[in-house]
């Protein structure tokens, strides 16, 4: 019998968190610099080769790595149409200004620059989404989907679908 199978990691139970500042340029609430405490959840919809579809510590561990490199930082996102960033001639300086002409200076040890268009959850999201493909060997997936919560209660998710492989039930 072929049977649908997954996995699920609680961001919050499994500690599978990290805290971070950012903002969003123009909006009325967000446009100031604040953070968050952010976890982390995952489902993944796939085989069970052996024992398991994914072992729980190694995905733990590919998910805690992304939280490590995020860890109380500020991130900013590198294609935000509303902000520019530079960095100071030595290099060690990086410096946002918005279109609101608000100016902010981190030590370049500080900050993470990510490859998205906004430091939105949805956006945040996405990028911790394509991070976590990039570290599995995907061949026996059907999905895997990641809830990014900005604290209890609020936070955005998103899916990732690959194409039914030969004996996948297709269920997720």
């Amino acid at each position: 019998m072929n049977r649908g199978m997954w996995i699920e990691l609680d961001g919050w139970k499994a500690k599978l968190r990290f805290s971070a500042c950012h903002f969003i340029p123009n909006h009325s609430k967000c446009g100031r610099l604040h953070g968050h405490t952010y976890a982390i959840s995952v489902k993944i919809v796939g085989q069970q080769i052996g024992n398991f579809v994914i072992d729980f510590e190694d995905l733990k561990r590919y998910v805690g790595e992304i939280c490590e490199t995020l860890d109380h930082t500020t991130l900013l996102a590198s294609r935000d149409e509303n902000v520019q960033i530079t960095k100071t001639e030595t290099g060690d300086i990086v410096v946002i200004v918005g279109t609101s002409r608000k100016r902010y200076c981190f030590p370049k040890e500080d900050v993470v620059i990510l490859p998205i268009n906004s430091v939105s959850a949805e956006d945040l999201c996405s990028y911790l989404l394509d991070e976590l493909c990039n570290k599995l060997d995907l061949s026996t997936f059907s999905e895997i989907s990641i809830r990014l919560d900005e604290g209890l209660g609020q936070g955005a998710g998103c899916v990732r679908h690959f194409s039914q492989r030969e004996g996948d039930s297709g269920l997720g």
